[in-house]
């Protein structure tokens, strides 16, 4: 009897010794701070302007890069099918960057501050991906245009440019300025966004440490 006695001693003393060991890990453990409203509701926000942007981008390039194809096709040029060709594989690599960067963008299953935070910096990490992008691919169709009208003289393809090419090339360079004005006014948007982020961090890491 006593026997029992002395193991049911020794379970109930190790089964307190437990709980309480319990008791101290809750009671160390930090309970993160709620996220900021003004945080969460913006990044939110951006998440529900980033799907409608995407999904008003898809559908612009889809209606005019295949409205852009049958008109080449349609046409009575030579190399229609060539000019065909090159329009979707600029269109295709322009959606597969648009859906490869907007990959992981979403508001974070994490509710804190912190992570909230670090989505919003690789939002802004993105976007600049953006910009970059935007102009790599300007860039690119502006030395296939330029390839494609050099080689035009050999007779392989025909010109992009004719005789009379002021009025195109004048198109060209009101397009690249404007191109040049959005880039300042996203860049700029950009800075300031970094900036908010960064006001919210320093606010955030204050109250971490009281």
């Amino acid at each position: 009897m006593s026997g029992d006695a002395n193991n049911k001693l020794t379970n109930d003393t190790a089964e307190n010794d437990e709980l309480q060991a319990l008791a101290e890990v809750w009671q160390q453990t930090t309970v993160a701070p709620p996220v900021p409203d003004v945080i969460r509701s913006r990044i939110r926000r951006e998440e529900r302007k980033m799907r409608l942007y995407a999904l008003l981008e898809w559908g612009a390039a889809i209606v005019v890069g295949f409205f852009g194809i049958y008109l080449m096709l349609t046409s009575e040029v030579r190399d229609a099918p060539w000019r065909a060709l090159l329009v979707l594989v600029l269109l295709i690599g322009a959606m597969a960057f648009s859906v490869s960067n907007r990959r992981g963008l979403s508001a974070p299953l994490e509710e804190t501050t912190q992570a909230y935070l670090e989505r919003a910096r690789l939002r802004l990490v993105r976007k600049r991906r953006t910009l970059q992008f935007a102009w790599l691919l300007f860039i690119a169709e502006l030395v296939i245009l330029a390839l494609w009208q050099w080689l035009s003289q050999f007779g392989w393809l025909e010109p992009i440019f004719g005789q009379d090419s002021a009025a195109s090339i004048g198109l060209l360079g009101v397009f690249t300025l404007a191109m040049a004005v959005w880039s300042l006014w996203y860049w700029r948007r950009i800075q300031r966004s970094a900036q908010q982020i960064d006001r919210w961090q320093r606010e955030n890491k204050a109250i971490n440490e009281k």
